[in-house]
């Protein structure tokens, strides 16, 4: 079969409408409810807390980036909203008060029950707040990171100093010759 560029062009044509038929269409996340939010800031703060010049994760811009997010990943926004309803849970079994009205000992407390008895809730949570926390470039700033686009060189390497492995050079083979 030899096809022509009209062949081509017209099956290339069909192919959004036929994907489009296959796959169901993305239905955005709601957004979050202020008991929500709360809760989800208060869980921010104890999984990232201010440590000398970083900022806890919610100074950091780590809502505005969830809340951002969560529209356009139905999943995560239910895995995050599973999670949170394990937070209250937790906290109205344990101490019949909402999360964000708890002592941060007894947050923290809620936190490592969850970390324990209901770990992919928790890490689901935890990885999201990492998430979105190592990806503000202010946060880059802080840490020392560089973004290298892949476009462009990226950082050059130090030259190698012999000196580092004299020691071990001192020492000899510590292996037998067979």
């Amino acid at each position: 079969m030899n096809p022509t560029r009209r062949t081509f062009l017209s099956s290339t044509l069909a192919t959004p409408a036929l994907v489009t038929a296959i796959q169901p269409a993305a239905t955005a996340a709601p957004p979050l409810g202020d008991t929500q939010r709360l809760t989800l800031r208060a869980a921010m703060d104890l999984i990232i807390p201010a440590a000398g010049p970083m900022p806890k994760a919610t100074d950091a811009g780590g809502v505005g980036y969830i809340e951002r997010v969560l529209p356009s990943s139905p999943r995560l926004a239910a895995q995050l909203t599973e999670s949170l309803a394990v937070v209250e849970a937790y906290s109205l079994r344990t101490y019949n008060t909402p999360f964000p009205q708890l002592t941060q000992p007894q947050q923290i407390a809620i936190l490592r029950e969850m970390e324990d008895t209901a770990p992919p809730q928790f890490a689901a949570l935890r990885d999201l707040v990492y998430e979105s926390y190592y990806t503000q470039p202010a946060i880059w700033k802080l840490i020392g990171y560089e973004l290298y686009p892949t476009d462009h060189g990226g950082p050059h390497m130090a030259p190698f100093d012999e000196s580092l492995i004299e020691d071990v050079r001192k020492r000899g083979k510590l292996y037998r010759e067979i």
